[in-house]
């Protein structure tokens, strides 16, 4: 074997195949307040999203935590929105998966602005490069792990929203897209 591989632990392998490309998950679901149920919006980061079909829409596949407050939105509504931030959102992609949308409203927490999607109701994170507005398709576990499938209804984009997206690899490998090719 030549000496200038080394070995990559078998639980951090996903490393070398994650796409990296950092979304955040933009949901809204209930929260129980005294003997009311009040509606929270909520976003988190997620590095683990890809197309899986583009015609005669595209399709998105992500895979997020069973335990998480984006994951129990989107079961309750079917709807979900994935926003592009940019590498200058990197603050704030670490806050939003510091804490818990069931111990907090991170829109609130984090003071963070936002816009209204256009076809269904969550709320943007203000400055993304671009975002999808999706419903859900199916979803499926996998031990802690719950792949959502969803198609896509409308998505918009900044021109050079490729060149502006932050990927992800673990806590200490962050990166920016290089020069076009």
């Amino acid at each position: 074997m030549n000496s200038i591989y080394e070995e990559i632990p078998a639980n951090e392998a996903y490393s070398l195949q994650n796409p990296g490309g950092v979304i955040f998950l933009c949901t809204r679901g209930s929260v129980p307040e005294g003997a009311l149920r009040e509606s929270r919006y909520n976003f988190a980061p997620l590095a683990w999203c890809t197309p899986y079909e583009y015609d005669p829409i595209s399709k998105i596949l992500l895979v997020c935590d069973t335990s998480h407050k984006t994951f129990r939105d989107i079961q309750e509504n079917s709807e979900f929105a994935i926003a592009l931030p940019s590498f200058d959102m990197r603050d704030l992609i670490e806050q939003a998966g510091s804490v818990s949308g069931f111990a907090v409203d991170k829109f609130a927490h984090f003071s963070v602005q936002y816009f209204e999607s256009k076809s269904i109701d969550v709320r943007i994170p203000s400055a993304v490069v671009g975002w999808m507005e999706c419903t859900l398709e199916r979803i499926v576990i996998e031990g802690t792990s719950g792949i959502v499938f969803g198609a896509v209804k409308q998505a918009f984009a900044e021109p050079d929203a490729w060149a502006r997206r932050l990927h992800y690899v673990n806590d200490e490998t962050w990166y920016k897209p290089g020069e076009r090719l």
